[in-house]
């Protein structure tokens, strides 16, 4: 059995047997497309952040957007997912390092996606990017009580790969995400380049090519690290 070690760039490290990636952000350049509806949402109501919906779910941005513009919250969902699902259907592309890393750790550990996004979504764009056949465990807002920044997702995941969250690894790029692997007891960490992006995470990369991973034999002090 194999462990996984992440340096942190500042002569610490990290062990985990297992690690759940985010979707949007994380693997595939998503998020983007998601802020950029937020914001044409938002266009007459110049006083709401669109940045405040980094990493939210449909539904609870749909809530939001309810409050602020009198809609009905479900109509609002309605027309999220489906513009959001048109957006994404000609395909995208694959985050920086990012089929490298899933690559590479999925023939060693046990990996996971855990996202605030629907299933027929996210599918579609791993399946795009080349990732859909290798992750063996998919967890969606549809899987769950409670997207991020509540921790089902992660726990969910870490259930279904039969790990303990204190020993995974979770990779995130939104506050409601680094939320939600840190309730879960994950170790979290960041990644997002741009510094006014606050996560609470345990370490903090620009993007996963400044990610070096290795893989060791588990011994005991892995084991109960």
């Amino acid at each position: 059995m194999s462990a996984l070690v992440i340096s942190d760039g500042a002569g610490g490290s990290f062990t985990a047997h297992a690690v759940v990636f985010d979707c949007d952000g994380i693997l595939v350049d998503s998020e983007s497309v998601w802020l950029r509806l937020i914001s044409e949402c938002l266009a007459e109501l110049p006083d709401v952040d669109a940045d405040a919906f980094h990493g939210l779910s449909v539904d609870d941005t749909a809530r939001v957007l309810a409050a602020h513009t009198g809609q009905a919250a479900s109509d609002v969902r309605i027309d999220l997912v489906k513009t959001y699902s048109d957006l994404l259907r000609p395909g995208v592309e694959p985050m920086p390092g990012a089929v490298e890393l899933m690559t590479h750790l999925a023939a060693h550990i046990p990996v996971a996606v855990a996202s605030n996004g629907l299933r027929h979504d996210v599918n579609m764009m791993l399946k795009s990017v080349g990732l859909l056949d290798i992750i063996p465990v998919i967890r969606t807002l549809e899987d769950v009580p409670r997207g991020k920044p509540a921790p089902d997702l992660y726990l969910a995941a870490a259930h279904a790969l039969g790990t303990d969250p204190r020993h995974i690894i979770a990779l995130e790029d939104s506050p409601a995400g680094a939320t939600a692997a840190r309730t879960a007891g994950m170790t979290v960490l960041g990644v997002n380049a741009d510094p006014r992006v606050a996560l609470t995470c345990d370490a903090r990369f620009a993007s996963l090519v400044d990610i070096t991973a290795r893989i060791v034999p588990e011994t005991m002090e892995t084991r109960t690290s």
